[in-house]
């Protein structure tokens, strides 16, 4: 075996590894290239992958044990188990995907070209060339990412456009003046950023809270920095009126339970999935598409500069990484039509921190203010719109108001 195709085995085994962490979401990962048996090169693996489909096909579990039973060969269990190790992650399937079609590609214009070399034996080159370059002009190396003709983006564009009309475009946020523009659209990118204790997080948690809990929109939440019980404890305490920080020094009355769990018993019934544990933008990716596979219309990423960095960027420095990290989401609003809300910390200078590629990236960005007259009487705070990409960017701010967890408009605080 060559290094060649010792390297097209390995990328092989890799994704049937990521296959068989996670079947769905690797499926998920690698729609794009249109994987299909046929594009395999080594038997063994081929044979593998296509008796995994018979097996979805069947709605059986895709795992080793039932994949070797399928395959009728048990010691295929040490060859799963070693596919598995080198694959690491599902979120890796997308990677080993891509390399996989680009492989089958590179195969097929090989066998082409061979092909026209034989014919060069015998026959004249001006027939060789002129039925090479009609071949050619057939083989298309990236045809398994798939592509729309303008008769076909026309009409998601007049049907994106009579949603404008309708009213229904935007995700709604229950706020006032963001939602007269239209709210958040689809396949956007939203950055809130602000310094530390500008209430940012709070406002991208009063959006989502507002999407799933009172329109009833599925939605996720990736968090960085609390864990799943904490932001439920967070949201259920609003949601009850009661104070989080009480619960957490047992001073809470019948009544604050009362309201708390009168509270969980509506939130209960959220279309809301949240994870603490996707920390790497491959691992956003993998959560992310499952999410949108099971209907959410809005991600919550809690926060940008919190996440680490994937495996094959670990050496680059910290503006790399952000940058990265910025263009991965930015590609997963825009492919998986949905919409993206990413908190964003600052420098002192009142600059997104790290990487001005999230700016760039950013369809809206909002940034949260706390002025000088900030006080206990006075919890006013300052939301800047600094980009638009598609509406009105405002040149004076909007003050909005925190009562306990909330944010509250200039009308809803006079009115309290």
């Amino acid at each position: 075996m060559n290094d060649t195709e010792d390297t097209a085995e390995t990328i092989e085994t890799a994704l049937l590894g990521c296959l068989l962490l996670d079947f769905k979401t690797a499926q998920s990962e690698t729609a794009d290239y249109s994987i299909a048996p046929e594009m395999f090169q080594h038997p063994t693996t081929r044979a593998a992958f296509e008796a995994m489909l018979e097996l979805d096909k069947a709605g059986a579990p895709v795992d080793p044990v039932t994949l070797a039973e399928r395959m009728k060969d048990a010691t295929m269990l040490a060859f799963f188990e070693k596919a598995m190790d080198s694959a690491v992650a599902v979120a890796h399937a997308g990677y080993y995907g891509l390399l996989l079609a680009q492989n089958n590609a590179k195969r097929i214009l090989r066998l082409k070209l061979a092909a026209a070399a034989r014919r060069l034996r015998d026959e004249p080159p001006d027939m060789v060339q002129a039925d090479l370059l009609a071949e050619l002009a057939g083989h298309d190396s990236a045809a398994s990412i798939r592509s729309l003709s303008m008769r076909e983006a026309g009409d998601g564009a007049v049907e994106m456009f009579q949603r404008a009309a309708q009213g229904s475009a935007g995700i709604k946020t229950g706020f006032e003046f963001l939602d007269s523009a239209g709210g958040f659209q689809r396949g956007a990118l939203i950055v809130i950023s602000g310094k530390a204790g500008s209430c940012k997080t709070t406002l991208a948690r009063q959006i989502l809270t507002h999407v799933a809990g009172e329109s009833r929109i599925p939605a996720a939440l990736i968090t960085l920095e609390m864990s799943e019980s904490q932001i439920a404890g967070q949201s259920l305490t609003d949601l009850s009126r009661t104070s989080y920080g009480k619960f957490m020094r047992g001073a809470a009355d019948t009544a604050d339970w009362d309201r708390l769990f009168a509270a969980k018993a509506k939130a209960d019934h959220w279309p809301l999935a949240m994870t603490a544990r996707a920390r790497t933008p491959s691992k956003v990716a993998a959560f992310a598409r499952a999410a949108v596979r099971r209907g959410a219309q809005l991600i919550v990423l809690d926060y940008l500069q919190a996440l680490g960095p994937d495996p094959l960027n670990v050496k680059s420095n910290i503006e790399q990484q952000t940058s990265h990290a910025s263009n991965t989401i930015r590609d997963l609003a825009v492919t998986l039509d949905t919409t993206f809300v990413v908190v964003c910390t600052e420098s002192r200078e009142g600059e997104l921190r790290y990487s001005d590629a999230i700016r760039y990236d950013a369809w809206v960005w909002l940034r949260m203010i706390q002025p000088e007259e900030n006080n206990k009487d006075n919890p006013v705070f300052h939301l800047e719109v600094k980009k638009n990409r598609f509406g009105f960017v405002p040149k004076s701010v909007r003050p909005l108001y925190r009562l306990g967890d909330r944010l509250l408009t200039d009308t809803q605080w006079a009115a309290r």
